[in-house]
């Protein structure tokens, strides 16, 4: 949008507050609301941030060299293409940005300006690419109030038994999730309970990978709001209890030749309907699997939910239509040809997520992998590798393979790594509530 496109938009529905905001690696949506003359005014020069929350976690812990730095400041310039209303919120809207230095250069920590340099390969090669993620959330009926004190005593399922795509069952959370639907009626596809007791299963529209980022960390922050304002709280977290369902994030990806529109995926020709370019490209995926975990399972929690006959990927396999192996590839026309990646949970930041499977495909391709032999029937118990058990494992796994580096910029890299080590230590050194369970009586 030109300026006086910008200023028309806001005017004409009314808009008085600008959400101005982007992703930092640990997939926190941060940013600034502001009033609308203060926007027009800073949407050309962007908003300035100190730039500790390209180093941080969830809680905002700060990494020990950040003061060495002297926590200069960094910019978040507003992607203008993504300024749209944000309904979850009266009479606001929202616009993504990219993370820059003050002289205007990128930042090399921006997991979405990551993703667009992945694109722009697929571009010079001609592709246009199609991705969607589906992905699950629990509501539950504690009050957000009480969790954000702390209190996640009686912490429950909003009903006793599983009811998977019961419209029955869906009928008592209508009231909050007719509104999520509402506030994205163009790229919701469907929603439905899940396997999990108040869980509930939401599959986006495919779109270029950047639009289909944007729009689940714009979901992901609509739900948590209505969901507060509805008197209970929503989680994407991967598994928020041993006993329940978890979270899954799975990413399906297509791709079509940029000038043609055809399939690039897809050739009647060979026996499993596959093309040359996406054999290699699920190969170059599958190659890379267990050693890119890191990037679609970032947190400690995430590595909870890997556990066999669980429906959640954990192996290093692929299969046609079998929802047991990490990679399924789904093969029944031209139009619906396309690769589900069944590793990440909902937890996942879909910038680098879809960054990384990006690069590792296109590494298949341009290295020629070739794609082995499909799983048959179960592949959780058919001796292929194992994903990581920890993130502890997948930071030393992703750290000591070289490819993962030449895929992504060492700088955007090593600063996963650091959040994901200093992650995994916070969790090593504190006594939870099930060691004193069964340690502070018996031992």
């Amino acid at each position: 949008m030109e300026r006086k496109e910008v200023a028309a938009f806001l005017d004409g529905h009314d808009i008085r507050t600008v959400i101005c905001a982007g992703t930092d690696p640990a997939g926190v949506l941060r940013g600034k609301r502001m009033p609308v003359p203060y926007f027009l005014k800073a949407m050309d020069s962007g908003l300035n941030f100190a730039w500790f929350i390209m180093k941080t976690t969830t809680v905002d812990d700060v990494m020990p060299d950040m003061m060495g730095t002297g926590v200069p400041d960094i910019k978040g310039q507003p992607d203008l293409s993504t300024l749209q209303l944000a309904p979850w919120e009266p009479s606001a809207a929202i616009v993504l940005v990219d993370w820059v230095w003050p002289d205007g250069s990128p930042c090399p920590f921006c997991p979405r300006s990551e993703l667009k340099r992945q694109v722009a390969r697929l571009r010079k090669m001609d592709l246009a690419e199609l991705f969607a993620l589906e992905f699950e959330f629990y509501l539950m009926p504690k009050p957000i109030a009480e969790v954000r004190r702390g209190d996640f005593a009686g912490l429950g399922p909003a009903s006793r038994d599983i009811h998977c795509y019961s419209i029955y069952e869906g009928n008592f959370h209508e009231p909050i999730v007719s509104r999520i639907r509402a506030c994205f009626d163009d790229v919701i596809e469907g929603c439905a309970p899940e396997w999990g007791q108040g869980q509930y299963e939401i599959n986006l529209h495919r779109s270029d990978a950047l639009a289909m980022a944007d729009t689940v960390v714009l979901f992901k922050t609509a739900t948590k709001q209505i969901a507060a304002e509805a008197g209970v709280s929503a989680t994407f977290m991967a598994k928020w209890h041993e006993e329940h369902s978890g979270n899954s994030g799975h990413i399906h990806q297509s791709f079509s030749h940029a000038g043609t529109g055809k399939s690039a995926c897809w050739d009647a020709r060979t026996k499993d309907n596959l093309s040359p370019f996406f054999r290699h490209y699920i190969a170059g995926q599958l190659d890379l699997l267990c050693e890119t975990t890191l990037f679609v399972a970032p947190f400690v929690n995430s590595y909870k939910r890997f556990q066999d006959d669980s429906f959640a990927g954990v192996t290093r396999s692929w299969s046609v239509d079998n929802r047991t192996a990490g990679l399924r590839v789904i093969n029944t026309g031209e139009s619906k040809t396309r690769l589900e990646h069944r590793i990440g949970g909902a937890d996942l930041n879909p910038y680098t997520a879809f960054a990384m499977l990006i690069g590792s495909g296109l590494r298949g391709v341009e290295n020629r992998i070739r794609l082995p032999k499909p799983a048959g029937g179960n592949a959780y118990f058919q001796g292929f590798d194992h994903v990581p058990r920890s993130l502890e494992e997948a930071a030393d796994l992703a750290d000591a393979t070289p490819a993962v580096r030449e895929i992504l910029p060492g700088a955007f890299v090593d600063n996963l790594l650091e959040l994901a080590r200093y992650e995994a230590g916070v969790f090593r050194q504190t006594v939870t509530d099930l060691e004193l369970r069964r340690y502070y009586e018996m031992a």
